[in-house]
């Protein structure tokens, strides 16, 4: 039976739920609850994967929550998947029986591919269907509150219209046309606009490639600048957090919450927007503090906040941000269909068994 070490991520960790017969039968329950959503036929698919990808299946899954357990466990591995933690000259000399690294990612800079390469050690990345519904999701927000899509949904009278705040009236017909009679201000193009993302991982990067395709500028922020290559791939230039607040007309946060990032956009990076800028969160609310979030949304120097993820879930009936008119808020549905999950752990085996086979 092969031993595959992973990270302990509660994504990854199905792994352990379809190949491994030791899995418990508490988190064999939870994960057939998980994706019941859309798969309620999932214990069976399961099935279905150990029968399809022998050479995998049973195996022997090791859950690592640190880099040092990951260390410590790498001895015995076949395999690995990891997701940020690291793979070395040190992890490799420890595991002669390693056979590939799959990297749950499409940036690899977690992982020596050359040391690898001269083991004979085959490398992957890993393009998540999960994290394009991501991306799709975060991109779709932008452009609902740059289009005025829900505030101005189905206001189709003058007066529904100025119930809500809006002046609408009819213009003189016999010298203008009569577009735009409710009067809607403030709508944004994405075209010539610029799209400033924060972390251009594997899902920011999707989303950088869909803002080149609608004709924005793309810039970016994150811990660690790109190489040069990657910014030209992305077409995508690096910014200071504050200048990227500075110059952009739409935000989308793609940073994984951790010390590090935990409140790291706060009044002082709101207070120095100038575009009236969309924000959108997909990752984490807590990556931006929540008080100078609303402070500025009261000040109206925000043209509108996406949050698919909120600072209490499932949320409260007296969450703050219900109130506002330019906030879309959604629960938690990012991710999509539970199909995308499970193509992306088939896809996931599908290579292991390969290596393995």
């Amino acid at each position: 039976m092969p031993t595959i070490v992973i990270q302990n991520d509660h994504i990854i960790r199905a792994l352990q739920v379809i190949l491994d017969p030791d899995c418990p039968q508490e988190r064999l329950d939870a994960f057939a609850d998980y994706y019941s959503v859309d798969m309620p036929e999932f214990p069976q698919w399961c099935k279905e994967i150990r029968q399809r990808y022998p050479a995998i299946a049973p195996a022997h899954v090791v859950l690592t929550n640190s880099q040092d357990e990951f260390a410590a466990a790498i001895g015995d591995a076949d395999a690995v998947v990891v997701e940020d933690f690291t793979v070395g000259e040190a992890e490799l000399a420890a595991a002669p029986n390693l056979k590939i690294v799959q990297n749950f990612r499409t940036d690899m800079r977690n992982v020596d591919e050359p040391a690898c390469a001269r083991r004979g050690i085959p490398v992957l990345p890993f393009h998540r269907q999960v994290n394009v519904a991501v991306g799709e999701h975060a991109f779709s927000l932008m452009m609902s509150l740059g289009k005025k899509v829900c505030e101005t949904n189905k206001l189709l009278t003058i007066e529904a219209l100025q119930a809500e705040g809006w002046p609408a009236r009819v213009y003189d017909r016999r010298h203008t046309a009569n577009s735009n009679w409710a009067r809607i201000s403030g709508v944004k193009n994405m075209f010539g606009s610029t799209l400033g993302i924060i972390g251009l991982g594997s899902v920011g990067r999707y989303v950088a490639n869909w803002g080149n395709a609608f004709g924005m500028n793309v810039v970016y922020n994150q811990r660690n600048q790109l190489d040069a290559d990657l910014e030209a791939e992305f077409k995508a230039t690096y910014l200071s957090l504050n200048d990227l607040f500075a110059q952009s007309d739409f935000i989308s946060i793609h940073v994984p919450l951790n010390d590090s990032t935990r409140g790291m956009i706060g009044a002082e990076q709101l207070g120095a927007v100038t575009r009236k800028p969309i924000i959108v969160n997909i990752a984490r609310a807590d990556i931006i503090q929540k008080e100078a979030l609303l402070a500025a949304l009261d000040a109206g120097a925000l043209g509108g906040v996406g949050m698919d993820v909120h600072y209490q879930e499932p949320g409260d009936p007296d969450d703050p941000f219900l109130s506002y008119k330019n906030v879309i808020m959604s629960p938690h549905i990012a991710i999509g269909t539970r199909v995308n999950g499970a193509h992306d752990m088939e896809a996931l085996i599908s290579n292991l068994a390969n290596a393995l086979g």
